[in-house]
């Protein structure tokens, strides 16, 4: 009796092996998310890449400034003006949703750097480097 295998048990085991191999995919996603949106070789509203001599990714303590290439930067500076009352560059799409626009992306920006700051992201972050 000593040779039979318990075949339940070996079943059990692979679920839960294949269960932490699907955990560890999604809290790696979550760190690259959270990582990638903050990244200053990227315009952080347009997404688009800026040219860097070096080839790294800054970590996860870098401090989360705002990242814009030119285009993105001069809106953003229309928008701070048009918010603080400021006469500024007046275009015809400077409407109220586009106000609404950048708020969002600042409070998108925010959360972010909120969540990068949390207890629990931190301990995610170590759990992944182990």
């Amino acid at each position: 009796m000593n040779k039979i295998l318990d075949i339940a048990e070996r079943l059990k085991e692979k679920q839960r092996e294949e269960q932490i191999e699907a955990n560890r995919q999604k809290l790696e996603t979550i760190q690259r998310t959270i990582h990638c949106s903050l990244c200053s070789f990227k315009c952080g509203m347009c997404g688009h890449h800026f040219n860097s001599t070096d080839a790294f990714c800054p970590p996860e303590t870098a401090t989360a400034e705002i990242s814009l290439c030119e285009s993105c930067r001069e809106e953003f500076e229309d928008f701070l003006a048009q918010v603080s009352g400021r006469k500024g560059r007046r275009m015809f799409w400077h409407n109220k949703e586009w106000v609404q626009l950048w708020s969002a992306w600042l409070d998108y920006r925010e959360a972010i750097v909120n969540f990068r700051k949390s207890y629990e992201f931190r301990r995610l972050i170590q759990e992944l480097d182990v």
